[in-house]
């Protein structure tokens, strides 16, 4: 507080006898706001900046290229958010569903289009000059530029209402202008299948299951999202038709060509040829020599008083073995 202020205030009152101190003193901090009082304690000291190498300096150092960058994406961002803002108020009047999101220095808008003048209308507003067809049935998608900045957007055309039939719905529940029958299944604009299984919101919104799963979504978000959404009758089934037996008649062979006789054995000779006559000659056998007759010994002269012819004494045979007689009992 300025140290000037009670001296500044005793002066008020001393010329103004009338006013009451709490007035001296809202008089002389008015002074002071006003700057009309001068601070005897306040320093004028110099304000110093940080340099790039660590030191202080006087003046500003000049901004690079990285902080440049920097303080202009944060503009641009700024710029995206302000833009968003004025669309969000432009669409507060749209009968359809929308969606506006901020996505860095861009905008991203969803919206539902339900015939080609509200498209012409609304690609004059973002600026569109391009627009591409999506997977998704009955959307398209486009970039345009509002403000300077780049705006992205999502149109969706109304779901189609389901074909009539002449059966009344069993459980029916009108969502859009469009009646479902939850007790049919609903089969999705990517061929899911949709049942409901008796579970609500708090607010009586329906609440779909894909395929029996255990994870529920309510039926606005699977129309909005992944609509047209069409009832899955039940189907009869199909009685099987038991075939007739056919007689096959038995095949008849024809044949082609005559069969070709098979070759006869050559004759066996009856009489084999000679070994001689089959060996050559230089494989005949050799002749063996026939061996000569052996003289026999001449006989020595017979001694004194003995013939001649009588023969020698030899010696005397043995005698003769004994007859086998009846075999003994054993022992």
């Amino acid at each position: 507080m300025n140290s000037n202020l009670p001296h500044a205030a005793g002066v008020i009152r001393a010329v103004l006898e009338s006013v009451r101190p709490e007035q001296a003193t809202v008089v002389a901090h008015a002074l002071d706001s006003a700057r009309l009082l001068v601070d005897p304690e306040r320093s004028f000291g110099a304000v110093l900046h940080r340099t790039p190498d660590g030191g202080w300096a006087r003046d500003l150092r000049p901004v690079t290229d990285l902080e440049r960058q920097a303080l202009a994406w944060d503009a641009s961002c700024e710029r995206a958010r302000c833009v968003a803002r004025a669309i969000e108020r432009h669409l507060a009047g749209h009968a359809g569903p929308y969606g506006i999101r901020v996505d860095g220095d861009r905008v991203r808008v969803v919206l539902r289009v339900d015939d080609a003048a509200e498209w012409d209308r609304w690609r004059a507003y973002f600026g569109i000059t391009a627009a591409g067809e999506r997977i998704r049935p009955h959307t398209v998608t486009a970039e345009g530029e509002r403000g300077g900045v780049r705006v992205s957007v999502v149109a969706r055309g109304r779901a189609q209402a389901p074909p009539a039939t002449a059966r009344a719905a069993v459980r029916p529940f009108r969502l859009g202008g469009i009646t479902y029958d939850l007790a049919l299944p609903q089969c999705d604009a990517h061929g899911d299948v949709w049942y409901f299984q008796g579970f609500r919101t708090r607010d009586g919104m329906p609440l779909m299951s894909l395929d029996g799963r255990p994870e529920r979504c309510s039926l606005a978000n699977v129309a909005a999202h992944l609509g047209p959404l069409a009832p899955v009758r039940q189907v009869q089934p199909v009685r099987p038709v038991t075939p007739v037996p056919v007689p096959v008649a038995a095949p008849v062979l024809v044949p082609t060509s005559e069969p070709e006789p098979e070759p006869e054995p050559e004759p066996v000779p009856a009489q084999l040829p000679a070994p001689e006559s089959a060996l050559s000659p230089a494989l005949s056998p050799t002749p063996l020599p026939t061996p000569l007759p052996t003289p026999l010994p001449t006989p020595l002269p017979a001694p004194d008083g003995g013939a001649a012819d009588d023969p020698q004494p030899g010696p005397p045979d043995p005698p003769p073995a004994p007859a086998p007689g009846p075999a003994g009992p054993s022992r």
